[in-house]
């Protein structure tokens, strides 16, 4: 009998690693999830969906699928609903990537972004930031069949004008320009950020999750408004029903839900002001920030940590974001903001 190896690039690759959690959900701040938690409608979606759960799925999302479209002025066609925007991701890479392709992304960035590509054979430029944004220019003489953007970027919140990615669209030489739009909710006019307008032009894709802004981390759900070609490329590879039936329910009463959004948005871009002072009066440089974290550089990153750690409150090292000296801070329910002032005080 032959024995069985994996492929030797998957040799070094480093796994995804996610925030670690805190004692109390309130002290949990690595992972940016919503200060608010879900909708109330969510909850009694989910419940009645769950009457159904020996049904399979609706595997095409039609209904959800239908509410995205309708949002975003764009036809069906142009939406594909995933396992979270990770699966999205992981079919982009096997559908364009496998095989010996290529791609180009910030330094930092998501991490899903270069571990799907390396699963699939493919290879990673990694452009560093400047001045914590992404350089554009940079990226845009790198040959490569896909550039992912990050906007707003993880971790350091800043924002890409759409003008901006306009022109790195007409400029980059890549096949397809994706667009990772988890935290646009928190920009200060995501429809004047969004580059979902620009998918009409070509070349362009955008993702979408349901784990910030609408509180759905625990159910993965995300979504991608692309030309119909790559939706119809993507759809013929993903695994059947891939998002359950209580995640489809759960979206989309989210989606309806625009009152709790609103609720989630104002909270979340007021708390992070607050934050954002809380550190700077500390003494304390904060990069300033369009999501629902920020990133604060610290002298002593481990240090930071500990101490933090030590009042019950995770955060996310910098190091482990591709940003050493540094820590990024979640937006904070009012509990987690009591907490998190209180540590600061301690001497």
């Amino acid at each position: 009998m032959t024995e069985l190896t994996a492929r030797p690039w998957l040799a070094g690759l480093t796994p995804y690693r996610p925030g670690a959690a805190a004692p109390s959900a309130a002290g949990s701040l690595s992972s940016n999830e919503s200060a608010l938690g879900a909708s109330p409608h969510v909850v009694d979606a989910v419940t009645r969906a769950a009457r159904a759960a020996h049904r399979y799925p609706d595997a095409l999302a039609t209904d959800l699928r239908a509410e995205i479209a309708a949002r975003h002025g764009v036809p069906v066609e142009q939406v594909l609903v995933g396992n979270g925007s990770d699966e999205l991701i992981f079919l982009l890479a096997l559908a364009f990537l496998a095989g010996g392709g290529t791609a180009v992304c910030a330094d930092p960035a998501y991490r899903v972004d270069e571990i799907s590509t390396q699963v699939v054979g493919g290879t990673v430029t990694s452009v560093p930031l400047v001045a914590d944004r992404h350089d554009l220019p940079a990226m845009a003489g790198v040959p490569a069949d896909i550039a992912y953007v990050v906007n707003p970027h993880n971790p350091t919140g800043t924002l890409v004008p759409r003008d901006a990615v306009r022109r790195f669209r007409a400029d980059s030489p890549a096949g397809l320009v994706v667009v990772d739009e988890a935290y646009v909710d928190f920009a200060p006019d995501p429809l004047a950020t969004t580059a979902v307008p620009l998918v009409r032009e070509g070349g362009l894709a955008v993702l979408r999750t349901f784990s910030k802004a609408y509180g759905l981390a625990g159910l993965r759900v995300g979504y991608l408004v692309a030309p119909a070609s790559v939706v119809a490329t993507l759809s013929g590879i993903r695994a059947p029903f891939s998002v359950n039936r209580l995640a489809q329910a759960a979206a989309l009463a989210a989606l309806r839900d625009r009152t709790h959004h609103e609720a989630v948005r104002v909270h979340t871009i007021d708390m992070r002001r607050r934050v954002s002072d809380l550190f700077t009066r500390h003494g304390y440089d904060v990069v300033p920030s369009h999501a629902n974290f920020v990133l604060v550089r610290v002298p002593d990153e481990a240090a930071a940590v500990r101490r933090l750690a030590d009042a019950g409150i995770a955060v996310r090292p910098g190091s482990a974001l591709g940003v050493p000296g540094a820590i990024r801070v979640s937006v904070p329910g009012d509990e987690g903001w009591r907490q998190l002032r209180q540590a600061l005080s301690r001497p």
